[in-house]
């Protein structure tokens, strides 16, 4: 056996780079030998490498190293964990262990996949090894993350019509669109009124009659809108600008309506996993998670006490933990660049809601701020101790209380006065 077997534990080691139509594969068996050849993405032939790769381990284990945590080849290679260890490079790294080699950084496909390779059957013991969770946990993380992008597409939408409207109808968004355009009411008026002409058709008491329908009472906000709608008068009246505009307008509000009901839904299914969760309570009373960032805390940490060993390990991970350059005599300090994006963004947005509903976590924030810090890095701090006090509650199975740990702020104080 040669000397960098013993280091490696697999019986094959595999870089695979990936593509749409075709995944160039690079296979090393523990002999020495190799096998470097193309396999179609379609389903069926990766499932007939795959078949063929396990017949050639012989029962032993066998790494493969991925540019990707998701996708159609990872969902496939993952269900075979129980002999394939899954190593999700990020292409950052691989790109910086390329330049190493061929400083061009020409990229090859089929040389990215030997670099894959090398790179997990080397470094094995550097590497995160894919680890899925149990089921539910993993149908709710996705569930968030579907429904973080949905609500990014409905905002790109929004977007999209208020620079429609604007072209041709800027009316409708004084008198709809004090909530955004996102909203049941602003939906409705547009459906029902898509052009100037038509909404002067309307009579004064209709459109009262219609906010009072959709629960807009405020009697201020109905006559100044009234008052806005009484004294208008139309951008253009030109049909070759109107007409096309309008029908974009009525797309755009369909579009939209579907969003919001798929958002509906992801949150219905997101709301009973997480409620079914035996871990739910110790997420959904911290301050300011609320229904939509607790079921995200919960996938961060899961039901598996083993999976973070210690609070330092999640806030490396997940980006919170600054990084520390050291060249020559220099010495600084920034934000971690590469991080799970969707993750370091959960601990951002808790925190600031957290300020909103915890007095130390206002108080923090306050005395950042004082210090010069920027609102970003002050939240960053913030979610920095907010992932050591969860840790500790998620550890002991115990709920966070407000009044317990202020109380043990108060008593850290007194014993650095007596230290002093």
């Amino acid at each position: 056996m040669k000397a960098q077997d013993t280091l490696c534990p697999y019986t094959v080691t595999i870089g695979i780079d990936w593509a749409d139509s075709k995944h160039d594969v690079f296979e090393r068996y523990l002999d020495g030998s190799i096998c470097q050849h193309q396999i179609a993405s379609a389903p069926e032939a990766v499932r007939e490498w795959l078949w063929a790769l396990r017949s050639r381990a012989k029962g032993g284990r066998v790494a493969i190293g991925l540019e990707t945590s998701r996708g159609p080849l990872f969902h496939s290679l993952s269900q075979h964990v129980d002999w394939i260890d899954i190593f999700p490079i990020n292409p950052q790294s691989l790109a910086r262990y390329r330049q190493a080699f061929y400083p061009s950084r020409a990229k090859d496909d089929p040389v990215d996949s030997q670099l894959l390779e090398e790179l997990i059957r080397s470094h094995p013991d550097r590497l995160r090894i894919y680890r899925p969770g149990p089921e539910m946990e993993r149908k709710l993380d996705l569930l968030c993350q579907q429904r973080r992008k949905v609500i990014g597409m409905a905002v790109e939408l929004e977007n999209q019509l208020r620079a429609t409207l604007k072209e041709y109808f800027p009316l409708a968004i004084d008198l709809c669109a004090s909530n955004g355009l996102r909203n049941k009411l602003a939906l409705d008026f547009l459906q029902r009124w898509p052009t100037y002409a038509l909404l002067m058709k309307a009579r004064p008491q209709t459109l009262r009659s219609f906010y009072y329908a959709h629960n807009a009472r405020n009697q201020a906000l109905i006559e100044a809108r009234l008052a806005r709608f009484s004294s208008s008068v139309p951008l253009t009246e030109d049909p070759a600008v109107i007409e096309p505009l309008s029908i974009v307008a009525k797309m755009l509000v369909c579009a939209i309506r579907a969003i919001e009901r798929t958002v509906e839904q992801l949150q219905d299914k997101i709301a009973t996993l997480f409620g079914q969760h035996p871990d739910h309570l110790l997420f959904e009373n911290l301050p300011g998670a609320g229904k939509n960032l607790a079921p995200r805390l919960l996938c961060v940490f899961g039901s598996d006490r083993s999976r973070w060993p210690d609070a330092i390990a999640i806030q490396k991970y997940s980006g919170i933990a600054p990084v520390i350059e050291r060249s020559g005599k220099s010495s600084w300090v920034h934000r971690r660049l590469f991080r799970p994006k969707f993750l370091c963004q959960t601990f951002h947005e808790f925190a600031g809601q957290s300020i909103h509903h915890s007095k130390w976590a206002a108080a923090f924030y306050e005395r950042q701020r004082g210090k010069g810090k920027s609102h970003t890095c002050a939240i960053r701090a913030l979610a920095f101790k907010w992932i050591r006090i969860i840790f500790r509650c998620w550890k002991s199975r115990k709920s966070y209380d407000e009044t317990l740990y202020l109380r043990s702020i108060e008593n850290q104080y007194k014993r650095s006065l007596k230290i002093i």
